[in-house]
């Protein structure tokens, strides 16, 4: 993984994705933050996709053979890192896990080329409590699908929501962070103060 790759998506996610409001943000959980990141304007920019895609399948299990997560979050990720894979001549496949089941066709809970038995990494966005992700190991599951990863982009560290992934996924699943909040914030105080530096 190169660290320019790390930096461009740190620039990114500075840049679009984090928002700091004293009084605060309510989140999706119902609880109220001073800080909002909003990992989608980040990742919808362009020049954040190869970048995206390069450093997620440099965390990825070599013998993992599909990646993704619950929709929507997870899915430019699952695509970024196919991208990558193809690029490095790696076979790599992508599933999306719907929150409802389809009540047309098959009724899949998950989508994409996965079958029982394909060992797979779990991806997200943001983790606050961890509930999407939870959520997506435990369709995995339900699938036979055997989770070897859960990669997310950003940890909110609040409400213990790493662990509580950990918890879920056991002691044989890797669960990595590649962002936290605090390294965002701290990166984004220096930006405010370039951009006061140059004003």
């Amino acid at each position: 993984m190169a660290a320019d790759d790390l930096s461009t998506l740190l620039d990114l996610l500075v840049k679009y994705a984090y928002d700091y409001k004293k009084g605060g943000f309510k989140l999706a959980g119902g609880q109220s933050s001073d800080e909002y990141i909003d990992c989608k304007m980040a990742l919808s920019q362009p020049g954040a996709l190869l970048p995206l895609g390069n450093v997620f399948l440099s965390h990825l299990n070599p013998r993992v053979n599909a990646v993704g997560g619950l929709t929507l979050g997870a899915d430019p990720i699952a695509h970024a890192t196919c991208i990558s894979a193809d690029m490095a001549h790696r076979p790599l496949r992508w599933f999306t896990v719907r929150k409802i089941a389809k009540e047309h066709g098959h009724k899949k809970m998950v989508e994409g080329a996965v079958a029982a038995g394909d060992l797979v990494a779990v991806v997200d966005d943001v983790v606050t409590r961890g509930g999407s992700t939870i959520d997506a190991i435990e369709k995995c599951r339900a699938l036979e699908l055997n989770v070897a990863q859960a990669l997310v982009l950003v940890d909110r560290e609040e409400d213990g929501g790493l662990q509580k992934i950990k918890d879920v996924a056991g002691p044989d699943v890797e669960v990595v962070a590649l962002f936290t909040k605090s390294m965002i914030h701290t990166a984004w105080l220096r930006h405010r103060q370039t951009l006061r530096a140059t004003a």
